[in-house]
């Protein structure tokens, strides 16, 4: 017997009433990829009678008598699907882009039971600039935001919108004039040291780790991207992981459902860069990097609310590479 048997899945960047030409076709296609392996995930459990499905009418559908699809496009909004809905339980799929997230969570409270962390939570990781101030102020180690740099620093920097998804537009600098922060871009240094990121589940003070990635990035025309994870790639970090899960869940409260906590390694001491409340690509590898044990204790926190602490063993290390 399950709590919920049935779910709806709104995944707003794939569900615009127009897709517009302008945004970053990797970030659009990867968010495409992590709705499909979570429908996919859901369908596992034969608990779960129907998944509603919330997308744009262009956009190519999974074939399985328990999805459900609702359709958005130029004469069919989001306002006009959530009339026809007669459940309330919703997990929101969304980027921090342009505060998306918040907007749509502060919109959809009023309606829907959101699976998500908290509105509160959501508004705090979703700037880049609010959690380094809130980490710091609650001592865990976090990658510092430079106030000004001054020109000819012996130092390469990173500059980063406060708001944004994944490694969008993140850049690198070598000052020949002095800079600021202003209210669009942070300025961090560049490390060398190893880049990663764990996931973990979470509900209110409890939470497991689950997967141990590294990351696989490059550097083009000044500009640094993610192109890939090796999920499982740092599983010999998990207990160091696991400690900073700790010191999360024990220092905020709100937080529900799958996270994402982006590290770097400075100095034999783990930063946090960012913390992602939302589904990450490391989603993409987990079934076959830990098996389906590992995608149980997903499902099981959305359609049950509980926390499955039973340890799970890395099977394989799992590249993904992004579109």
């Amino acid at each position: 017997m399950v709590l919920r048997d049935e779910i709806i899945l709104f995944e707003y960047f794939t569900a615009m009433s127009c897709i517009k030409k302008n945004y970053n076709k990797k970030i659009f296609a990867e968010a495409q990829n992590l709705s499909d392996q979570l429908i996919c995930y859901f369908l596992k459990d034969k608990d779960l009678k129907k998944i509603h499905v919330i997308r744009n009418l262009k956009i190519s559908n999974l074939k399985d008598n328990r999805i459900q699809y609702y359709h958005v496009s130029k004469n069919v909004s989001h306002d006009k699907i959530f009339k026809l809905l007669k459940i309330n339980d919703m997990i929101l799929i969304s980027p921090e882009s342009d505060r998306i997230n918040i907007k749509l969570i502060k919109k959809l409270n009023k309606k829907f039971n959101l699976l998500n962390s908290s509105y509160d939570i959501h508004k705090l990781f979703s700037s880049k600039k609010k959690t380094y101030e809130i980490l710091t102020k609650k001592k865990i180690p976090v990658v510092k935001i430079e106030r000004k740099v001054k020109k000819n620093s012996n130092f390469i920097f990173v500059t980063k919108p406060i708001y944004g998804a994944g490694s969008e537009n993140v850049c690198i600098i070598k000052p020949k004039s002095d800079i600021k922060n202003d209210n669009h871009l942070i300025i961090q240094k560049y490390y060398e040291g190893i880049k990663g990121s764990f996931s973990m589940i979470c509900k209110g003070k409890s939470s497991q780790v689950l997967s141990c990635s590294e990351q696989i990035t490059d550097i083009k025309n000044k500009k640094i991207f993610q192109k890939g994870l090796i999920v499982g790639g740092l599983e010999k970090y998990r207990e160091d992981f696991e400690k900073i899960s700790k010191k999360i869940i024990s220092k905020f409260t709100g937080l529900f459902g799958f996270i994402g906590v982006d590290v770097i390694k400075i100095e034999n001491v783990w930063h946090i860069l960012e913390i992602n409340t939302r589904f990450t690509s490391s989603l993409l590898g987990i079934e076959n990097a830990y098996g389906i044990e590992a995608i149980k204790k997903i499902t099981n926190l959305y359609l049950n609310k509980k926390v499955d602490k039973k340890k799970i063993k890395l099977k394989k290390t799992t590249k993904v590479y992004f579109n």
